[in-house]
């Protein structure tokens, strides 16, 4: 099964995205071809729905509004 890992250069600090089949944490830099490690990299995320801070903050002003009325 492949999977998408973000590689870091050693030598020249290029980033890149590769598909690998292995876990292998080194591979070549593909450009200068020295060595390249994998990199943790962000991912964005966004939860929708109640239960999350930013829902139940909205929820309840919406309805602090509505009991002022």
């Amino acid at each position: 099964m492949l999977r998408r890992y973000d590689f870091k250069c050693i030598t020249c600090g290029y980033i890149e995205e590769q598909w690998v089949d292995s876990e292998d944490e080194f591979t070549t830099c593909l450009e200068c071809g020295h060595t390249a490690q994998r990199i943790i990299s962000s991912v964005s995320s966004h939860f929708k729905g109640t239960g999350w801070p930013g829902a139940d903050d909205a929820w309840a002003k919406d309805h602090e509004r509505a009991a002022k009325v």
